[in-house]
């Protein structure tokens, strides 16, 4: 019983180095992803969003599954975070995947194909910023949404991964990291959200002549 018990225990040290190393790998891949950031692309992206935002128009976000999460975030981040709430002007930023119903309805009623390309009809203007999300860069209701932001005039970009599919050549500023893996290239996506929101968020608090934490300097 002994033995057994003992011999139990070894395959359990065992697995759980196993599952560590495994995870340690992982990561790495994840910072590697992560190294190959274009920060100059993420710049330009993050300064024409200021410019939006000094200016009135709108920012358009969406994408599929995980990047569908990401595009939320940003949205969020970017409404609530970026800009001091006492501060009248606020940007404005939709995320064309949050609404379930709107989705549905589109996808239902006319194919999925154009559950964002009839919310950009809907909502864009000329000049304003249209940002997708996209591990592979082919999703058709991605491209269709984006093709149509394109012929009202708006400024695109796409995040993408892996060797950039059809977004990565049609959008004004690709924001693109060529990773071949989904996950390490959504985690790259997710680092410049991040990035976009904490430089957004940094010019926004030295125009208004305020400090990060969002006190008036004295």
């Amino acid at each position: 019983m002994t033995s057994k018990n003992h011999g139990a225990g070894d395959d359990s040290e065992s697995g759980f180095a196993d599952l560590r190393n495994s995870l340690e790998e992982y990561r790495q891949r994840s910072q590697n992803a992560i190294s190959v950031i274009d920060v100059e692309s993420v710049t330009r992206w993050t300064l024409e969003i200021f410019k939006a935002w000094q200016e009135d128009r709108q920012l358009l976000v969406f994408g599929n599954g995980g990047s569908a999460a990401t595009a939320s975030h940003l949205a969020e981040d970017l409404a609530t975070f970026a800009i001091p709430f006492e501060h009248p002007r606020r940007l404005k930023v939709l995320s064309l995947n949050d609404s379930p119903s709107t989705i549905t309805a589109l996808g239902n009623d006319i194919g999925f194909d154009a559950v964002f390309s009839e919310q950009v009809q809907q909502w864009a203007r000329p000049n304003d910023l249209v940002l997708t999300m996209s591990g592979s860069g082919n999703s058709s209701n991605l491209v269709a949404a984006i093709k149509l932001a394109s012929s009202l005039g708006c400024q695109t970009a796409a995040m993408t991964g892996f060797a950039g599919g059809t977004l990565r050549e049609m959008v004004d500023h690709p924001l693109h990291v060529e990773i071949h893996e989904m996950q390490p290239a959504q985690d790259a996506h997710m680092i410049m959200t991040h990035m976009m929101i904490d430089g957004f968020r940094s010019l926004v608090r030295s125009q208004l002549g305020m400090n990060v934490s969002g006190r008036a300097d004295s």
